[in-house]
């Protein structure tokens, strides 16, 4: 979008322009009738939740100004990509379709209106968070500018999901939030193995729902502010997971870890 920032957009901070527009694009997914897609909705609602993770994190960590600013608007932003893979290809599993990070990055970087935000390097500061936010390690090279941000976004994206799979396991729904996992007891072989030679897992190696919970555990070593932790202690959210997981001899000590770790 080039040119003068007309009508709504004036006077308007970064997180105000970035609601408008995420609401616009959400619109651009409803059907003739004017309704989402219930699995689109979910991720119209986790997108606001993931704003709201954000800042309070940003608030307990006493970030102010334009680093709250920008932080705040990149977690609202951070599932954009996730609309358009819905609709292109019928599922949010990445390895089925695309990387959603990186396709959030190029829509973004497409379609936004980039011109009505203010302060220096917002644009590719939000850009890399969003991009970033799903991968399984940040870069070791990632701008000091940028890697507060990145952080923040992975954070409380995850405190979200943690938050969405207990909601849809307790009420039995959790084949509507993950159609291809398997409802078992069991662990997968590649799993257990990825997790004992790097310390964390990876949604490919994931069959089960046993296999997707001991995933989730494994985040607390990726988690990077204590805000964090606390959010997630208040809600029993590891507690919750270690008296969901069966008891496996290979499994055992690194659920013991990461409890340890979480404290």
């Amino acid at each position: 979008m080039a040119g003068k920032p007309k009508g709504v957009w004036i006077g308007l901070g970064n997180m105000q322009h970035a609601e408008i527009w995420l609401r616009e694009y959400i619109d651009s997914f409803r059907s003739g009738e004017g309704t989402l897609h219930p699995l689109i909705e979910v991720k119209r609602v986790h997108s606001i939740r993931v704003r709201d993770n954000g800042a309070r994190i940003a608030d307990e960590l006493g970030w102010e100004g334009g680093l709250r600013d920008t932080a705040v608007t990149a977690c609202l932003l951070h599932d954009t990509g996730r609309f358009p893979q819905f609709r292109d290809y019928g599922t949010y599993y990445d390895g089925a379709s695309v990387d959603h990070g990186n396709l959030g990055e190029k829509v973004l970087r497409e379609k936004f209106p980039w011109e009505v935000l203010e302060g220096i390097g917002v644009k590719e500061t939000i850009l890399e968070a969003v991009r970033l936010h799903n991968k399984k390690i940040l870069p070791d090279t990632l701008p000091e500018t940028v890697l507060p941000v990145a952080r923040i976004v992975r954070d409380s994206d995850k405190i979200d999901v943690f938050r969405l799979v207990r909601r849809h396991v307790e009420e039995g729904r959790i084949h509507d939030l993950l159609p291809r996992i398997e409802i078992t007891n069991e662990y997968s072989y590649d799993l257990l193995k990825e997790l004992g030679e790097e310390g964390c897992g990876s949604y490919r190696n994931v069959r089960t729902l046993a296999d997707f919970l001991l995933v989730q555990l494994s985040w607390v070593f990726d988690l990077n502010y204590r805000p964090s932790f606390r959010i997630l202690e208040e809600d029993g959210v590891f507690s919750w997971i270690a008296g969901h997981l069966p008891p496996h001899r290979e499994a055992d000590s690194f659920v013991s870890a990461a409890l340890e770790y979480a404290r």
